[in-house]
């Protein structure tokens, strides 16, 4: 009876093991190599143009924040949580903007929230974005998840944002998802604004299809007038660190967290590690993810990187 219940104990114990280690561990590697993943000198020629007519600065627009468990957001990662911002970013000229990001509203933020100490939602900094998303010359995304979309879907005044939309084919075929079952008529008959390859949407903008995260995941690639370079990644990864030690996130916050659930691992990884490489082959560019508040916070000591918080 006790060699039955020890070989009962062990067998239960593989299992859990080979379950923790498919869960959090398992495929989250980045390839070895990713020769043609990005490529950088592309999207500087298409930003070029003259000094100015170029963006003056970004501003992080930051609408919420909260942490996350660190195995969530990095596999591998144990320890202190990881500090999230919920934000979209404004692209800067002399008398216009560009708004990338269509964040998260107060209703999405509070059922996400997961830190009762550090969960912040300010509904001045949401209605400071509705209403410049109005005022844009253009408002973008960077892939269709509920944290990125929610100000786009849900906006109070949709009749007049829907001019001003330039989303591509994925994005707006999954804008219903997040509209409580009825997007606003303005929104439903959408034309994709993009051609789905590299290309220039105002000087020194120039838009990166980078699906993997989702099929509509884009990253952004802006040259400013002061010469800074910034690559907007979006969720390729949540937390720099990721991308520091060559992970993505665990098969666990694929399958707990994303909804829809169409995050493709294989491109992610390539992903991953190209940007791994250009930032090793290219320490100036600065690399913005969505999410990483630290991160964010420290690259508004950069000239013409501004971090507005939530407070």
């Amino acid at each position: 009876m006790v060699k039955w219940t020890v070989r009962i104990v062990g067998i239960f114990m593989v299992i859990l093991g080979g379950l923790f280690w498919w869960l959090m561990l398992s495929g989250s590697t980045a390839v070895k190599s990713a020769p043609g993943v990005f490529d950088l000198t592309d999207w500087q020629s298409k930003a070029s143009a003259p000094v100015e007519q170029l963006p003056t600065s970004i501003r992080i627009l930051e609408v919420g924040r909260d942490t996350a468990p660190p195995f969530a957001a990095q596999a591998g990662r144990f320890g202190a949580p990881v500090a999230m911002s919920y934000n979209a970013v404004a692209i800067n000229y002399p008398d216009r903007q560009i708004i990338i990001g269509g964040a998260v509203d107060r209703q999405t933020a509070e059922g996400m929230a997961l830190s009762k100490t550090e969960w912040r939602f300010s509904d001045a900094a949401y209605t400071e974005l509705t209403s410049a998303m109005i005022d844009a010359e253009q408002v973008l995304m960077t892939h269709e998840h509920l944290d990125h979309v929610m100000a786009i879907a849900r906006h109070p005044d949709a009749d007049a944002l829907a001019p001003n939309l330039v989303l591509n084919a994925p994005q707006i075929e999954a804008l219903p998802l997040f509209a409580d079952g009825e997007l606003a008529p303005a929104l439903i008959s959408l034309q994709s604004g993009l051609s789905g390859r590299v290309e220039t949407i105002a000087p020194g903008v120039v838009i990166v299809p980078a699906p993997g995260h989702t099929p509509g995941s884009q990253m952004v690639f802006i040259t400013l007038q002061g010469g800074a370079e910034i690559l907007l990644i979006g969720d390729i990864v949540w937390n720099m660190g990721a991308i520091q030690a060559l992970k993505t996130r665990p098969v666990l916050t694929q399958y707990m967290v994303f909804r829809p659930n169409y995050e493709d691992r294989a491109a992610i990884k390539q992903q991953v590690r190209a940007l791994h490489d250009m930032m090793a082959d290219n320490p100036e560019l600065i690399v913005l993810p969505a999410h990483d508040r630290e991160w964010l916070i420290a690259a508004a000591a950069t000239d013409g990187i501004e971090f507005q918080p939530a407070e």
